[in-house]
């Protein structure tokens, strides 16, 4: 079978990348761009193949968290952390499937994952997803990294650094419907940071902040396969670009 890449070839990337043992590490991949990985002829295999080298990197002390976005709430839909799907591609729904007790009880941007502080993470503040305690403070607190497997600089967190410097073409907006727990159907809210969909030019845009993020050298790269990945400190992401924002108010939307 012919193929791109190999379990050690991952290792190798992340360490280029500067993943280490005991990182903290949240991942937002599309391993399909990356070609075919050496003895990986099914998804299945190719997800536990990479969990497996995303283990070895961060070793017996690292975590390993995977967004497990549904947006339930949004879609008036109910949420089942052990069950709800996520748009997040495959080695997120690998990881729902088998480590889905480890989900968090955000009913819009649930994380999932393992390792050593998954405990940590998963019981953070599921009411305010870009907030005071929410999953971004806490991996902030925990130094951790953001991975992009075949993606831009850009990440989720982007929305928390929004939130944490009050840009004025974002706002709270609560979401009610009802979610499992324990076997238990609750009522319950979760508040997401959105923009007016009505002014399309207030929509994220990546390719700004991608560019800048590399050329200042936040962002670390390193190829892989048919693709890349890039890695980035969560704290220095954060600050980088609250930085930029004083200056540039709108650097992270379509029209600045």
């Amino acid at each position: 079978m012919i193929y791109h890449y190999t379990r050690e070839d991952v290792i190798d990337a992340l360490q280029k990348t500067g993943i280490a043992p005991g990182d903290s590490v949240f991942i937002h991949s599309n391993l399909g761009f990356l070609g075919m990985m050496k003895d990986c002829g099914t998804k299945e295999k190719l997800c536990e193949a990479f969990l497996d080298a995303l283990k070895t990197a961060v070793g017996d002390e690292g975590t390993i968290i995977l967004p497990a976005y549904s947006y339930s709430f949004c879609h008036g839909e109910l949420f089942d952390p052990l069950t709800t799907g996520t748009t997040c591609g495959m080695l997120s729904e690998y990881v729902i499937r088998n480590y889905g007790f480890n989900r968090s009880l955000d009913p819009n941007f649930s994380v999932c994952g393992l390792g050593q502080n998954m405990d940590y993470y998963k019981n953070c503040n599921v009411h305010e997803a870009f907030g005071e305690d929410s999953f971004w403070e806490r991996l902030i607190k925990k130094n951790g990294k953001i991975l992009c497997i075949n993606f831009d600089a850009g990440s989720t967190l982007i929305h928390y650094i929004e939130h944490l410097n009050h840009v004025d073409y974002r706002y709270n907006k609560a979401f009610n419907g009802i979610k499992l727990v324990d076997g238990r159907q609750l009522r319950d809210y979760a508040v997401h940071f959105v923009y007016d969909y009505e002014k399309p030019g207030d929509a994220y845009y990546p390719c700004r902040i991608d560019a800048l993020c590399k050329a200042d050298g936040i962002a670390k790269t390193a190829c892989l396969g048919k693709g890349s990945i890039l890695a980035f400190s969560a704290e220095e992401y954060v600050d980088y670009i609250s930085r930029l924002l004083k200056t540039r108010p709108r650097i992270l939307v379509k029209n600045e």
